[in-house]
């Protein structure tokens, strides 16, 4: 589940909460989600690197046809706390930015089809 009022993501295997890691959603313009939405990982690359935005993310794990993924980034801590406190014009162009660390390790964790509920409140 990512979170975006507190900016984190939180992996469950059932009800059991596995990881709980610190992200960076989309900014204003480039929302992650202007709804409560569930998708599903269908596509993983462990090096990918965006035409779009000439953009490296790693460990990238789509969930949205429109491009929307969860990946490393080197900018989340600082992302993530200001959109806490509620500066939205910072941000990802939609996707779910995690640390290397993080990134690499829900990608292991994470197999094709595994849910991902996008919480607004």
């Amino acid at each position: 589940m990512v979170d975006l009022d507190d900016q984190n993501l939180y992996a469950y295997d059932g009800k059991k909460k596995i990881h709980e890691f610190h992200c960076a959603s989309g900014d204003k313009k480039h929302p992650t989600a202007i709804k409560p939405s569930l998708h599903h990982i269908f596509r993983k690359h462990q090096k990918y690197r965006s035409r779009a935005y000439n953009a490296q993310m790693d460990y990238a794990m789509f969930f949205t046809n429109d491009g929307k993924a969860i990946h490393q980034s080197n900018a989340v801590s600082v992302t993530s706390f200001l959109k806490v406190v509620g500066i939205e014009s910072l941000g990802s162009h939609g996707c779910v930015r995690l640390s290397e660390d993080d990134a690499k390790k829900l990608f292991s964790w994470s197999p094709m089809n595994t849910p991902v509920f996008v919480d607004m409140a």
